[in-house]
């Protein structure tokens, strides 16, 4: 760790996190790892936002033979051991091609934007046509973006062009892979997708004992789609995923590393909430914090959901939210929130995208590989595993993640105006129809989770189409937080403080009632509502699908 003033929130571009004087937790050591390996492709599958692509670009500038990197690695570890690795440093044609952009409604439009990286490729790399044996025709036909019958084995052409005129083996680092075929599962052209990536992989990565071109290929992802026969030989890989022990503390922060970065930033005190927003994660024997959210918290210091990991969230909606009607997904996801574990679950990494529909077990393995959740113990069986959510930021999205499904099939209700026309008892019978259509796991008895569940529920939708009322949740005013405000844009409309409570036994309805309007009192949560001529004050007090719901 080098001692560094700025916090390099949303920077994964190596150089211009060490040109930048930036925060840089040393991962170089990584780079001993890949040269005591040369030889087969490695693929490390690993959540969003991890930094994968920041170590890929590591990886890019200390192998690149056309730049000079001494400068970006002085006092970082890989150059304390000695010269067998410092003379890799510089050496190798290096080739590092990103997918993560490649997220396309249409396989044309994927066709399209491909045809632009491979066209920015092949400029950077033009002076390859020095040589005389390259295609110079079909070089320049991938520069204008006219070829597309061999566009998946422009990738490959442009390895053998660096080896040929470097007469010296290529690097190749392939970011973000499966970025572009999940999405095209999502959107209706895998078969196409997966079609055009084995082509691309097949030919760049394919084995040759005798002269290969590729020294070394490095490749990430979050899953590995390994059914799909993307390589030319199911061994020609080494695949490294987060079940794994080596490589396990290179992606992501481990405990010791940000408990360092606590200490320098005069944050030590605040170890133990650090730990339980954003700890959790088992990558081998490893415990990991989520980076992203570490820099975001030494860059604002205070609690929050930062880890907007939007990959794969759109398909993770669709599998659990759509199955609600022939599988019992939906059921499992809204068990999983309330005790904060799966139980007994097959994890699948060799994924197969086609066994998603209706398949339990590749779901959670997604949910797994995805970040949302993590293995509980590194010693079970891969055929019966505990999956846990791994801290409260997770846990939190999850919650947003479920209660904005639930509500997207009541857009265009009238909740809020309900409200806002003061007509308290439509709004109780549409809230008590709500979640008797709509809730199943709230049969089991009520927890903590369930009440946090029950009242992002109902922010949920209380914002759907609300132009009149700002909807604001758990801010500080009197003396403690309340659950609900609202807040109204125009005159004569009445302000709501609303709270919930959760009923642990049948015969407490009442009593659970009072002692809502009694916190609302004594906390004095109307003072945010002091310039409002009418505030009505809401109780809420539930237990499974009952509810009951008073108004003063």
């Amino acid at each position: 760790m080098n001692n560094k003033i700025n916090v390099p929130t949303g920077i994964d571009d190596f150089k211009t996190l060490i040109d930048g004087n930036y925060l840089y937790i040393d991962k170089t050591l990584f780079l001993k790892e890949i040269i005591d390996e040369w030889g087969k492709p490695c693929l490390f599958p690993r959540p969003r936002r991890f930094g994968k692509s920041l170590n890929m670009s590591m990886i890019y500038y200390y192998f690149r033979n056309d730049f000079d990197s001494k400068y970006l690695f002085k006092g970082l570890n890989i150059t304390k051991l000695g010269n067998d690795y410092l003379k890799e440093m510089n050496k190798y044609p290096t080739i590092f091609l990103s997918l993560k952009d490649l997220k396309k409604d249409t396989y044309s439009e994927f066709i399209n934007k491909y045809k632009t990286i491979m066209s920015n490729l092949y400029k950077e790399h033009k002076y390859v046509l020095e040589n005389p044996d390259i295609d110079e025709k079909f070089y320049n036909r991938i520069i204008k973006m006219e070829e597309e019958s061999e566009l998946a084995d422009a990738l490959s052409y442009l390895v053998e062009y660096l080896n040929k005129y470097y007469n010296e083996q290529v690097i190749v680092l392939l970011d973000e892979y499966d970025t572009p075929i999940l999405h095209g599962y999502e959107k209706g052209y895998y078969r196409e997708i997966i079609d055009f990536m084995r082509q691309l992989f097949v030919t760049t990565f394919k084995p040759n004992p005798v002269n290969p071109p590729v020294k070394k290929g490095i490749i990430t992802g979050i899953s590995r789609i390994s059914k799909e026969n993307l390589f030319s030989d199911g061994n020609n890989i080494n695949v490294y995923s987060i079940t794994d022990e080596r490589y396990s503390n290179y992606f992501g922060f481990t405990e010791e590393e940000v408990n360092n970065l606590l200490k320098e930033y005069n944050l030590d005190d605040n170890k133990d909430m650090v730990k339980e927003w954003y700890d959790g994660y088992l990558f081998g024997n490893t415990t990991i914090y989520n980076p992203v959210s570490i820099l975001t918290y030494l860059e604002k210091k205070k609690f929050d959901s930062y880890w907007t990991n939007t990959g794969g969230v759109g398909l993770l909606k669709n599998l659990i939210y759509n199955a609600k009607d022939k599988t019992n997904l939906l059921t499992e996801f809204e068990s999983l929130i309330d005790k904060g574990y799966k139980e007994h679950v097959n994890i699948d990494l060799n994924m197969d995208l086609k066994s998603l529909n209706g398949e339990p077990n590749t779901v959670w393995t997604l949910f797994m590989l995805n970040g949302y959740l993590t293995p509980a113990s590194v010693d079970e069986d891969f055929e019966n595993m505990t999956l846990k959510i791994p801290n409260l930021e997770v846990k939190k999205n999850l919650i947003k993640m479920a209660t904005s499904w639930f509500t997207q099939d009541f857009k265009g209700n009238t909740m809020v105006s309900y409200l806002i026309n003061g007509t308290i008892d439509d709004f109780r019978n549409d809230l008590e129809s709500v979640v008797l259509e709509t809730f199943s796991y709230l049969d089991v008895p009520g927890t903590s989770a369930s009440e946090a569940f029950y009242h992002a529920f109902a922010m949920g939708l209380l914002r759907v189409d609300n132009d009149y009322c700002e909807v604001t949740s758990n801010r500080e005013s009197g003396f403690g937080r309340y659950d609900i405000i609202l807040k109204p844009k125009i005159n004569n409309i009445p302000a709501y403080i609303i709270e919930f409570k959760l009923v642990r036994d049948d015969s407490n309805f009442e009593k659970t009632i009072k002692k809502a309007f009694k916190q609302i009192e004594e906390m004095k949560y109307e003072v945010s509502l002091k310039d409002y001529d009418k505030v009505i004050k809401m109780a809420i007090a539930f237990k499974g699908k009952k509810l009951r719901l008073e108004t003063r």
